[in-house]
C-alpha cells in the first residue's frame, strides 16, 4: 500500500507519528544513528509493518519525551487496528523504562488499563486503575473508565464508590449514581428485601426523574409485601418512560388493586401520550390477554399493527395470539398487510449516542457504555444529540 493511502487509512495517528518524528529529527544533538533508527521506525509504520517499527524505535538509547509521541502513536495504532496484545505491550514496555517523568508514567499507565479493558480482562484492568488511581485519586478518566469496567463485572458497590467520589469532585452525576443504586438494590433482592428497599430510596432521592430507580423502590416493596405503596413509584417509573409498560406488567397488576385499575390507567396513558402511547397500547393488549378477553386483545393489537406495521413486538404478539387461538384463516387475512411491509426494517431501539441497534430497551448502552441514551427507533430518520465528550455526558446524567 502506498505510504499516502496509509497516512489516509489511519487518519490523526500516523499524522501524531510524523508530527513526533519530526520533532525528534529537529533536536540539535541528536546522533545519525538515532535519528536513522527513528526515520526506519516510522518508515515501517507506513508501511503496515508495527513490529519491525517497534524494533527500530526500540534502538533508541533514551526514551525522551519526543520518542515516547512515536510510542503512544504506534499503541494508537494497534488500538485502532484491533491488535490489542501488540498496544498492551508496547504499554507495558513503556512503564518498565527507568527515568519516567511522573506525568508519562501516569499517562502510559492509564493507556495500559484502558488496553485491558478493551480486551475484556477485566481482573487485570482493575489492578491497572487501581495503581493508576493510588498515584493519583482524582484522576477524572480513571475514575470514570473503571467505574465502566466494575459496572461490566457487576461490582456496584464499588463502582457506587467510584461515582460517588466523581460527584464529590464535580458536583454533577447524580443520574448515573441512581442507576448504580438501582442495580445494587436489584441484586440484594433475592436476600435482604429490606437493603434494597433502602438503596432504592436512596436512588430516588438522588433523583427522582430516574424510571430505573422509581421502578427499583416498586420490585423492592412488591417483595416486602407492601404492593398498595409499590403502586406509585411503579406507575411514575413508566410515565417516565413509557417502554417500560409493556414489561412492567406484572408488577404494575400486582401493586395497583384490580384488573380494572390497571387497565384505567392504561387507558388514560393511551389518551395522553402522543408518540409514547404505542407502548401503552402495547402493554393494554398484554393485559387483556392475561384477563382473557382474547376479542379485545385482538383488536388492540390490530389497531395497532394496522397504524405501525413495523411495530415489531405488536405484530409478534398479535401472530402468537391469533395462533394460539387456532385462527388460521383470520391470522392469513391480518397478515396479508403485514407480510407486505416485512422487507421494512422492524422498529427497535437505538443509542443516541453511538446509534447501536438494540432489540430491546436497556438504561445502559452495552456498546458505548453509556446511561439513559437508548430510545425507540420511531422512523427512518432520527436525530442526534449534539456532539460532546462521552464522558461528560456520563458524568453529568
Amino acid at each position: 500500500m502506498e505510504p499516502t493511502a496509509l497516512v489516509a487509512l489511519f487518519g490523526g495517528t500516523a499524522l501524531a507519528a510524523l508530527l513526533a518524528l519530526f520533532l525528534v529529527l529537529s533536536r540539535k544533538g541528536r546522533s545519525e544513528d538515532e535519528a536513522r533508527a527513528y526515520l526506519a521506525g516510522f518508515t515501517y509504520v507506513l508501511s503496515d509493518d508495527p513490529d519491525a517499527a517497534i524494533a527500530e524505535l526500540s534502538k533508541a538509547a533514551q526514551l525522551n519525551r519526543q520518542t515516547l509521541e512515536t510510542y503512544f502513536a504506534l499503541g494508537a495504532l494497534f488500538i485502532r487496528k484491533g491488535e490489542l496484545e501488540r498496544a498492551i505491550r508496547l504499554h507495558q514496555n513503556i512503564l518498565l523504562r527507568p527515568g519516567l517523568s511522573l506525568d508519562v508514567r501516569r499517562r502510559a499507565q492509564l493507556a495500559l488499563a484502558l488496553d485491558y479493558k478493551r480486551a475484556g480482562l477485566w481482573d487485570k484492568a482493575a489492578e491497572a486503575f487501581e495503581k493508576l488511581l493510588s498515584e493519583e485519586p482524582e484522576h477524572l478518566e480513571a475514575l470514570l473508565r473503571y467505574r465502566q469496567v466494575l459496572e461490566q463485572t457487576r461490582s456496584f458497590e464499588r463502582a457506587i464508590a467510584l461515582q460517588t467520589r466523581l460527584v464529590s469532585l464535580l458536583g454533577k452525576g447524580d443520574g448515573v449514581l441512581a442507576h448504580l443504586l438501582a442495580e445494587l438494590s436489584r441484586s440484594r433482592l433475592p436476600g435482604d428485601p429490606k437493603d434494597a428497599e433502602r438503596l432504592a430510596r436512596r436512588a430516588v432521592g438522588l433523583d427522582s426523574s430516574c424510571a430505573d430507580a422509581q421502578l427499583a423502590l416498586g420490585e423492592a416493596l412488591v417483595a416486602l409485601g407492601r404492593a398498595f405503596e409499590a403502586a406509585a413509584p411503579i406507575c411514575r417509573a413508566v410515565e417516565l418512560e413509557p417502554e417500560l409498560a409493556p414489561t412492567s406488567l406484572r408488577l404494575l397488576s400486582s401493586a395497583l388493586e384490580s384488573a380494572g385499575a390497571v387497565e384505567r390507567f392504561l387507558e388514560g396513558q393511551i389518551g395522553s401520550r402522543g408518540e409514547e402511547g404505542p407502548a401503552f397500547e402495547l402493554a393494554l393488549a398484554l393485559h387483556l390477554k392475561a384477563q382473557g378477553q382474547v376479542t379485545r386483545a385482538l383488536e388492540r393489537l390490530r389497531s395497532l399493527v394496522d397504524r405501525l406495521p413495523r411495530f415489531s413486538e405488536a405484530r409478534r404478539e398479535l401472530g402468537a395470539l391469533l395462533l394460539s387461538e387456532d385462527r388460521s384463516e383470520e391470522l392469513k387475512a391480518d397478515y396479508e398487510e403485514i407480510l407486505g411491509a416485512l422487507g421494512e426494517p422492524a422498529m427497535g431501539f437505538y443509542c443516541t449516542s453511538c446509534d447501536q441497534r438494540l432489540p430491546n430497551l436497556v438504561f445502559r448502552c452495552p456498546a458505548c457504555e453509556e446511561w439513559r441514551t437508548v430510545r425507540r427507533e420511531l422512523g427512518a430518520a432520527r436525530s442526534r444529540e449534539p456532539a460532546e465528550s462521552r464522558a461528560d455526558r456520563n458524568l453529568t446524567r
